[in-house]
């Protein structure tokens, strides 16, 4: 909405909170959520097409048939496969470091003090590894898959469909959560280095980090091949 000019109001939402208010609010209980008037959209792709009518310039999406269909193929699988895992990650993180969860509130309004919501840290890390199906097994698993996936969205670098000085729709996907990964200690020498990390640069720094040592080093040998 700011690279489109757009005036808007930011809600902060408690964790989980979006459960119970998402669907009053935004008629969704996933956040993002956005609503204009009357009308209530919920997921970041359905408000990124909303916001290519509300103020076309610059658009998220090429004007060419091809072009457009490979950008949406990368935002699909940004929303629908990627998105996951650093938050899954980050859900078990949190489980062994509930206190590294405060300083992701960064400027959020939030509706009650922060020196109120500490002794809960633990319990709303629980909650939210539940929500997600966040255990050790998967962010181990989503770990191990992380080099190739992080691989193929280099190639999308590399092909033009990211990366390009105007950011489109899948840049603002994957770069979003790409900026969520870098945040993780353990996670961040992953990324670093490889053409991808530059879609980071697309957002300013979020302020919230995992410190690094939090998730066991094990997860992150590679295994030895025959």
């Amino acid at each position: 909405m700011r690279r489109k000019a757009v005036e808007f109001d930011r809600i902060d939402l408690l964790p989980l909170s979006q459960l119970l208010i998402g669907p009053l609010r935004y008629g969704g209980s996933t956040v993002p959520g956005m609503r204009i008037g009357s009308e209530r959209i919920v997921g970041s792709r359905a408000i990124m097409r909303r916001l290519d009518q509300l103020a076309p310039e610059p658009p998220l999406l090429p004007a060419d048939g091809a072009a457009r269909a490979e950008v949406l193929e990368a935002e699909r699988w940004g929303d629908e496969e990627l998105q996951a895992v650093p938050r899954r990650i980050i859900d078990v993180a949190f489980l062994r470091r509930p206190d590294a969860m405060e300083s992701y509130a960064g400027d959020a309004r939030l509706p009650l003090p922060r020196w109120l919501l500490r002794p809960a840290l633990p319990m709303t890390a629980r909650a939210m590894a539940f929500k997600n199906k966040a255990r050790d097994g998967t962010a181990r698993r989503d770990i191990a898959a992380l080099p190739a996936q992080l691989d193929r969205i280099d190639a999308w670098v590399a092909a033009g469909v990211l990366g390009r000085e105007r950011p489109n729709a899948a840049d603002l996907q994957i770069g979003s959560t790409l900026r969520l990964l870098r945040t993780i200690g353990d996670t961040r020498p992953l990324l670093d280095g490889r053409p991808c990390a530059a879609l980071c640069d697309y957002f300013e720094p979020l302020v919230g980090e995992v410190p690094v040592g939090v998730l066991p080093a094990e997860w992150f040998v590679e295994p030895a091949r025959a």
